[in-house]
């Protein structure tokens, strides 16, 4: 499949029809287009031609598969011309800049409604496009710092630890979706657009509820306590044999509790002082040290299989490598397998989101639709190749 006029003639799925203009960079909003184009969506991603060797990386096939290219400046007369243009004919647009970015281009919600009125804007910011701190650039770990979610994480005193995938992000990108498909919904009832106000920092607020509750009725701030429960023992992770490789056991119940010490088979967990959660709270330091006494000599992938067929929530700690050939993905088809540049077949993560999502064999790396530009100008705006090439020669596009 070379060109991008054949790429969009086979697109299926729930999205089938749907357009979309993705204007966004880094993580947030391209996690969420690439949803939208997974589903069907015909998803036109555009950027300025001027970053294009920045952007081309195995991160951009990672975030911006099953999307067409094109670029286009957004700050020359013909690009925003262009672009207005696809407004026109399009759905939504997603934008991931600062606030101020938008206004100077002159491509705020209400400049798109003169071109599309029922037009849906999302717009991805940091602080949103209200409030003292709405200027601030913000990439996730920023916003997940602020959020109060790494307060939540650590080991006593030791500094505060973030999440390591900048949880930010992925929560404004899900948090997109769900929302743009809401006002399509509403669009079509009532045909109106919407402009969708969307915050990094906002986000994982909403997932750490009960702290601000606590702390609300006079609860004092949680304290940092590792992979430790405030009441559950034995609940952590417990090293295995080898480099760098765990388990996690999280006993919830007396049940769990008594699987546990036939499984491991050591008599001393059968002491008075580990018969209930308060003692075993109590005696916790010395109730690990026995668990990771029987793990240290085992393989993580085992301790999992033992724990959970004796009815024991136990989880090995997967890292990279050892995800890609989980039995358990790879038999729920998880991963999709797709050529690079060099015809080399590369292993990428699949979508998480069961349903009507376009078949796999379709979808695309983005060197697949280098062709898309040709297609999006002439036979969606209807540009003449002099046209095209002026626009190359004024680099407004490639």
């Amino acid at each position: 499949m070379n060109s991008g006029e054949n790429r969009v003639n086979k697109f299926e799925g729930a999205l089938k029809g749907i357009r979309v203009l993705d204007l966004t960079r880094v993580w947030a909003g391209p996690l969420g287009t690439r949803v939208l184009g997974d589903f069907g969506a015909e998803v036109i991603r555009i950027f300025d031609p001027r970053m294009y060797g920045d952007i081309e990386t195995e991160l951009s096939d990672h975030l911006n598969r099953n999307k067409l290219s094109l670029p286009l400046r957004l700050d020359t007369d013909k690009g925003r011309r262009a672009f207005l243009s696809l407004v026109a004919i399009s759905d939504i647009v997603v934008e991931n800049f600062t606030p101020r970015v938008m206004r100077n281009l002159a491509l705020t919600f209400e400049d798109m409604r003169l071109r599309k009125r029922d037009i849906i804007l999302c717009s991805i910011s940091g602080f949103g496009s209200s409030g003292p701190y709405s200027g601030y650039p913000a990439y996730g770990s920023m916003a997940e710092a602020l959020s109060g979610i790494p307060t939540l994480i650590g080991y006593g005193d030791e500094i505060p630890i973030q999440t390591g995938i900048s949880y930010a992000d992925p929560i404004a990108g899900l948090n997109m979706v769900g929302t743009v498909l809401t006002y399509l919904r509403h669009r079509n009832v009532t045909g109106e657009g919407q402009f969708i106000d969307l915050s990094l920092a906002d986000g994982p607020v909403t997932l750490i509820g009960e702290h601000i509750g606590l702390i609300g009725t006079g609860v004092s701030v949680p304290e940092v306590n590792g992979n430790k429960h405030q009441i559950y023992s034995p609940y952590g992770a417990y090293r295995c044999r080898g480099t760098d490789e765990w388990v996690t056991i999280c006993v919830t119940d007396h049940i769990q509790w008594e699987s546990l010490i036939r499984a491991i088979n050591n008599v001393y967990l059968s002491d008075h002082k580990f018969s209930d959660f308060p003692l075993r709270k109590q005696n916790e330091q010395e109730l690990d040290a026995v668990i990771a006494k029987w793990t240290i000599d085992k393989q993580s992938e085992a301790v999992m299989w033992l724990l959970q067929e004796a009815g024991v929530p136990a989880g090995m700690v997967a890292n990279s490598q050892q995800l890609l050939v989980d039995p358990h993905l790879n038999e729920r088809d998880f991963f999709v397998r797709l050529p690079d540049d060099v015809d080399t077949i590369r292993k990428y993560d699949g979508q998480s989101i069961h349903g009507n999502i376009m078949d796999k064999s379709q979808w695309t790396l983005p060197s697949e639709t280098s062709g898309a530009a040709k297609y999006i100008l002439c036979d969606l705006l209807g540009y003449t190749e002099e046209e095209i090439d002026e626009m190359k020669k004024e680099n407004v596009t490639l």
